[in-house]
């Protein structure tokens, strides 16, 4: 007589517990975290870096034309029209949007935002003597002191500049506006139609710091920097 077979053991269902989805689950989220912090902070670098070559090829675009021309150009018509505002030799306006079509390039930030341009209305005729310009550059030290950054006059002739990655005050390129910045910033500042003064300091975040948050970005043509260019290719009198 054959001895029964042994009866099997009771089958166990393999899968995860709840408690082993749970920590699956937590450890997908800090990794999707994680590289979406890293992702943002990359793409926002890289918005960054782009904004410097902007600005880099403005400055170079202004100097090129100053040489051919004896002059600068205006501000932009528009946000839509990037030829210079000239009527009768006169510009209508001495702040406003960089004449990207006139200097013959792009002419916006890493942001895909019109780059801003002031000048100072002595240095869009016909160079013949180089003052100081009109324009006033600040900065902060440590504590919040507010210091000049330009000329020992204090003033410089033209100032290119990108509203930076929150791009409070500044134009797309279809000529829509961005919210404008928060009362009595330095951004703020920055953002004045026809402003004549103008911030540029370190990036920060805490609305609560003298002169408020502030990522603007921007650079200038110093008078003695002009004056070189010119005299060196031979367009100075």
């Amino acid at each position: 007589m054959t001895a029964a077979s042994p009866p099997f053991p009771p089958h166990r269902v393999s899968g995860f517990t709840l408690v082993e989805m749970a920590v699956v689950m937590l450890i997908l989220t800090l990794l999707a975290g994680g590289l979406s912090t890293s992702l943002g902070t990359q793409l926002t670098r890289r918005a960054e870096a782009n904004t410097d070559e902007a600005l880099a090829e403005a400055r170079d675009a202004l100097l090129g034309y100053a040489v051919r021309k004896g002059m600068f150009p205006c501000p932009a018509k528009s946000a839509t029209d990037g030829s210079e505002d000239r009527e009768a030799g006169a510009c209508q306006t001495h702040t406003g949007l960089l004449p990207w079509a006139t200097l013959g390039i792009v002419g916006t930030d890493g942001w895909g935002r019109r780059l801003r341009y002031a000048v100072s209305a002595g240095y869009t005729h016909k160079i013949t003597a180089l003052d100081d310009g009109d324009i006033d550059i600040f900065t902060r030290n440590g504590s919040g002191g507010i210091l000049k950054l330009t000329t020992e006059g204090g003033r410089t002739p033209v100032v290119i500049l990108s509203h930076g990655a929150n791009g409070l005050g500044a134009t797309t390129q279809e000529g829509q506006g961005y919210p404008p910045p928060a009362n009595g910033s330095d951004e703020a500042t920055n953002a004045i139609p026809n402003g004549r003064q103008f911030y540029s300091r370190s990036l920060s975040e805490n609305a609560a710091a003298p002169g408020g948050a502030f990522d603007d970005r921007l650079t200038w043509l110093s008078p003695n920097l002009i004056a070189n260019r010119l005299i060196s290719t031979g367009h100075f009198p």
